[in-house]
């Protein structure tokens, strides 16, 4: 049986590098423009994840570059909204009740940020991309950030503040990075499965039920992805957690209940 905990044990084994292929994020825009002058001048001043941005260039047209560290972003202004978002619409957990989220679909072109590099920690990579998107979206005309490796639209200024709350490497912004999508049972139990943690080099989660309410079920499911992080794929198939001795949770590795490729760790009591 394991306990859980967000800080990093002193004997935790290094995280394994993660490829350096692309990291997208974008901006979904009100207008049919970006203030790109205006940013390109704020992050020109601006130290990113604590690195120094370099190689400015403002480019022809819409699609602007520039270096963070060993990072190459290019943004690219796409004249039409972002396609197939009504399910991330329809799904969003973390969007306030104001201004409905239904306003998003109105959105009439997006800003995609992609972000490419050598093999890397995927976890810092991550962050130097959570970093630009929050400076990029403090701009004038952003209705949404989407981070399509979780499915998640959020509202700007909780993207931006959780991505300005940020410590530590050993304490990422999860919850932006990685859909817990609750569902409720017809017995009144809560299941859930992510979506977002496969970009960062481990299996996605699935609970199908368990007696705990959607947000108290994603505070102790946070916390196993922060242990995971920290420590490796340590959550072998036929081994039991919980986070008191009477909580027994039986680890599976079998395939997705929910359409996730390839295998997954599934909880259940």
């Amino acid at each position: 049986m394991f306990g859980f905990f967000k800080k990093k044990q002193a004997d935790s084994p290094k995280r394994e590098l993660g490829p350096g292929g692309p990291i997208f994020s974008a901006l979904l825009l009100e207008g049919d423009t970006f203030p790109a002058d205006a940013f390109l001048k704020q992050l020109a001043k601006a130290r990113i994840a604590g690195k120094a941005v370099s190689g400015i260039n403002r480019g022809d047209g819409g699609v602007f570059s520039f270096d963070v560290g060993d990072e190459f972003f290019a943004l690219a202004l796409m004249p039409a909204p972002y396609p197939d978002l009504e399910g991330p619409i329809a799904t969003s957990w973390m969007w306030p009740q104001q201004p409905p989220i239904e306003t998003v679909k109105r959105h009439r072109s997006h800003l995609l940020i992609t972000a490419t590099g050598d093999a890397a920690d995927p976890v810092k990579r991550r962050l130097v991309v959570t970093a630009v998107t929050a400076l990029a979206a403090k701009q004038p005309g952003v209705m949404a950030v989407y981070w399509p490796e979780a499915t998640l639209v959020h509202f700007p200024p909780v993207f931006i503040n959780m991505a300005e709350k940020i410590d530590s490497p050993e304490a990422p912004p999860l919850y932006l990075w990685v859909d817990l999508r609750a569902l409720r049972n017809e017995d009144g139990t809560t299941g859930l499965f992510t979506t977002g943690l496969s970009a960062l080099g481990h299996m996605e989660i699935e609970i199908p039920r368990i007696d705990m309410e959607p947000g108290e079920l994603r505070e102790w499911l946070l916390n196993i992805m922060y242990y995971l992080l920290e420590n490796g794929p340590v959550l072998k198939h036929g081994q039991t957690i919980g986070m008191t001795p009477e909580q027994q949770i039986r680890i599976r590795h079998c395939p997705s209940s929910f359409g996730h490729p390839g295998t997954v760790i599934r909880l259940e009591p």
